[in-house]
């Protein structure tokens, strides 16, 4: 994944309002730019595609990286369509280590790698029409593998991992780079495999050659449990370039702990270009879950997610009943 961003408690945040004072004395009075609910062209919900994908239309472009996972290992692997049409990848198929010799496997389900600030991920309807030259995901976690040991015969890993898919549509083999310990011999090896996932959305160009300063005045802002947070993103330019917004950029956000990964358009329509030292207030909106914490929460905010990645802010958050 391109970079992980984990919240470290609304403490961490409050050095995090950079400049919320002084943008609410200077842009306090700034009439802002309407919200609109818009998502960007990457995220529109697809048509299911009329086949399946089959093994012969996928491939695992990389060796699969496990990392540590308690006394085990989890990796997000990568399938990608490398056939001539769309295909629909759904379901969860089955992961087995290809071995001549070892413990026996016991495999179980496990949810999908939760996507997590700044990353963003295709629609969930993407895994329907999955296009050429476009990935999809797939969880799996590894515990305890105890191979048989005989006398005289070298210790051999498996070979490989084989992900088969759902419906008898044929297997597809990936190197990886490391074994689970064993733990307790007298135990199977246990595989964990979730359904196929929606990958990340690739990076991409700028949308501008202009730099900007992203400000969220007026902190900490406030919400009520179950209710709408609103509250105001004011972007200037501090490039000698002017922007244009006729190449509308993508933004992202999110309520933290409990709010979900958000992304939508700005509403470039109702905007104009922004000459050198000059600033725009955009209205945003966020829903807060019913499950909030009471008092300080964090929001997170980026501008253009699928290219420049920044300018990135936080924001001070306070959830009322």
């Amino acid at each position: 994944m391109r970079r992980r961003l984990a919240f470290l408690g609304a403490a961490a945040l409050v050095t995090a309002g950079c400049g919320g004072s002084a943008a609410k004395h200077a842009h306090g009075a700034a009439p802002a730019v309407p919200w609109t609910a818009a998502k960007p062209p990457q995220l529109g919900t697809r048509t299911p595609a009329p086949v399946a994908c089959r093994a012969s239309d996928l491939s695992v472009p990389a060796p699969v990286k496990f990392v540590p996972r308690f006394q085990g290992g989890i990796a997000l692997v990568t399938l990608r369509n490398t056939g001539s049409r769309a295909c629909r990848l759904t379901g969860r198929p089955q992961v087995r280590f290809v071995a001549t010799r070892g413990p026996q496997q016991v495999e179980k389900a496990v949810p999908p790698t939760p996507t997590e600030f700044p990353d963003a991920t295709y629609p969930q309807s993407s895994l329907l029409a999955l296009q050429p030259g476009e990935s999809a995901a797939l969880t799996i976690t590894w515990d305890n593998w105890c191979e048989r040991l005989i006398k005289g015969k070298p210790h051999l890993p498996p070979s490989a991992i084989r992900i088969t898919l759902p419906g008898g549509r044929g297997s597809v083999a990936a190197d990886y780079n490391a074994v689970a310990e064993c733990v307790d011999p007298t135990q199977p090896s246990i595989v964990g495999v979730s359904r196929f996932q929606p990958a990340l959305v690739p990076d991409g160009r700028p949308w501008t050659s202009a730099y900007f300063r992203a400000e969220i005045p007026d902190q900490p802002v406030h919400a009520r449990r179950g209710g709408v947070l609103r509250f105001r993103v004011v972007l200037t330019n501090i490039s000698h370039t002017r922007a244009d917004f006729a190449r509308c950029p993508a933004y992202e956000q999110q309520l933290v702990p409990r709010g979900a990964l958000e992304v939508f358009e700005l509403n470039c329509t109702a905007t104009h270009a922004l000459a050198p030292g000059k600033s725009v207030a955009f209205a945003m909106r966020v829903d807060v879950p019913k499950s909030s914490p009471l008092g300080a929460n964090g929001l997170f905010w980026e501008l253009d997610p699928f290219g420049a990645q920044g300018p990135e802010v936080h924001a001070r958050v306070t959830i009322t009943r």
